[in-house]
């Protein structure tokens, strides 16, 4: 409960900041599933959303605060399935949700026509994974911690901005919880 209040009491004072020296990004978000991840959920992620933002603390350098949300699914059929020396035979479904969160150190550099960022993320990811089959459900819920490169351009329109991104999340491995490692490519818009 002490987390969730304290990840509500940043998002809080992140809007109260003034308006000019911030930049927040939406983007909707392909997740490409590598190494444990893609043994576990080997399809490519269509369910992904994310959201940052960033307070500007010269003209390049911001930072930051970000999260997202993304679902890697595998359907296998006619498979099996041992657990605690049990053999399951069925349609298997597996899942692995993820949602980091994420300091984030961005640098800015203006063009003519379009602006290019890189950031470096730190932080956590929460990762569930899922696996059912015929009747039964196995469930991990696991805290990792993460990093998070990333690559991107905002383009002017408007009064907002278009934007696109490649991100790189890693969830390193710890003795109760799998690897995570996915790259994302997000196409959003930012205001």
């Amino acid at each position: 409960m002490r987390k969730a209040a304290f990840i509500i009491s940043i998002f809080i004072s992140a809007l109260s900041l003034s308006g000019q020296d911030v930049i927040w990004k939406m983007t909707y978000d392909v997740g490409i599933p590598f190494s444990a991840t893609k043994e576990y959920a080997n399809q490519v992620s269509w369910r992904g959303v994310a959201l940052d933002f960033d307070r500007f603390v010269n003209d390049n350098m911001a930072v930051g605060i970000g999260t997202s949300w993304n679902v890697f699914l595998e359907k296998e059929s006619d498979s099996y399935y041992e657990r605690d020396k049990v053999m399951i035979h069925g349609t298997q479904v597996r899942y692995i949700n993820n949602i980091p969160l994420l300091a984030r150190f961005s640098w800015y550099q203006p063009a003519s026509e379009f602006e290019t960022y890189f950031t470096a993320g730190v932080g956590t990811v929460w990762q569930q994974t899922r696996r059912e089959i015929g009747l039964w459900a196995f469930e991990g819920n696991f805290w990792q911690f993460a990093v998070s490169p990333e690559a991107g351009i905002v383009f002017p329109m408007g009064n907002s901005y278009l934007t696109a991104k490649v991100r790189y999340m890693h969830g390193f491995k710890t003795s109760s919880a799998p690897t995570l490692s996915y790259l994302g490519i997000g196409l959003g818009f930012a205001w």
